[in-house]
């Protein structure tokens, strides 16, 4: 019998083609034998940035591919890390799979050389945590929201006449679009969102066959990492619209975690990172949250 298995994604662009590197390692490491694609557009992609706002955020991106799941529809999800919430419903488990990409942000301009060039005008992002490093950076730069696949935020440059835009580095990587890039971001400037540049596997948790497959194909690094900041994140109780931001890297076995938060005008923020020993990840990010906690980290998310 054949080991046939279905893999829920969303439409866009960057998601098909991120499923199709997950699909072609999984079945590399002769995991499954045959996976089909099931594309979905979600909430996520149809509904308006009010409406993404008021009703969850960035797990709206998850909703209908999860529910393909509890309907036997689908045996596994791909996902950006980062788009999955630091905590989700106890029916379903994320795994993070191949190695990390680069983490960073980049800004795109086609007007300006670097970000610190723009001293006056408006750089675009969809993210809470880059709107207010952004406006932390500089007070006299606007920020404004732009949704959508690459490479209908690109367009916003000419479009919308901003003087740039913010993207993750990982996705104009998978998408051969680096040419795109002006310049790359300082990851302890702009501290990565938790997760970013992480693909990962969500499947239904009582599915104990395919946990024991993808335990098999774990890159154990990216998981600590992806682990750590998660936990850090889930720990500021914040959730998809709040700036935070959390980065670990392990070199020689140390690992260390960045963490971030800001009020949503940028004028006030928190960053502070430790190091320690790889195998106390968890130790760790509960550490550093801590000390996030009690610098006030919630009530700046409260602002």
């Amino acid at each position: 019998m054949t080991d046939y298995n279905k893999l829920a994604t969303r439409k866009s662009p960057l998601a098909l083609k991120q499923a199709n590197m997950v699909k072609e390692y999984l079945l590399r490491k002769k995991i499954f034998e045959k996976i089909e694609i099931i594309p979905m557009k979600t909430s996520g992609d149809k509904v308006d940035s009010q409406t993404f706002k008021r009703e969850g955020g960035k797990g709206l991106f998850l909703k209908e591919l999860e529910k393909l799941l509890v309907d036997s529809k689908a045996d596994i999800a791909v996902h950006s890390m980062k788009d999955v919430p630091a905590l989700i419903d106890s029916k379903f488990e994320v795994i993070s799979v191949m190695k990390r990409e680069d983490p960073g942000d980049v800004f795109i301009s086609n007007k300006y050389k670097s970000l610190n060039d723009v001293t006056i005008g408006t750089v675009g992002s969809s993210s809470p945590r880059r709107q207010a490093m952004i406006k932390h950076k500089n007070k006299k730069i606007n920020t404004l929201e732009v949704r959508g696949n690459i490479n209908t935020r690109i367009d916003k440059i000419d479009k919308d006449k901003v003087d740039g835009i913010i993207l993750a580095k990982a996705g104009l990587n998978r998408m051969d679009m680096q040419h795109l890039i002006t310049e790359e971001l300082s990851l302890d400037e702009f501290v990565p969102s938790p997760g970013q540049g992480i693909l990962c596997i969500e499947y239904l948790s009582k599915n104990l066959v395919i946990k024991k497959k993808l335990k098999k194909i774990i890159h154990h690094d990216t998981e600590i990492c992806s682990t750590a900041e998660r936990l850090f994140s889930a720990s500021m109780q914040g959730d998809c619209l709040s700036p935070i931001g959390a980065y670990a890297v392990i070199k020689d076995d140390i690992l260390t975690i960045t963490g971030y938060v800001a009020s949503l005008d940028g004028k006030k923020y928190i960053k502070n990172k430790i190091s320690g020993k790889k195998q106390d990840f968890i130790k760790l990010s509960k550490k550093l949250s801590k000390v996030f906690i009690e610098m006030g980290s919630k009530k700046l998310l409260r602002c």
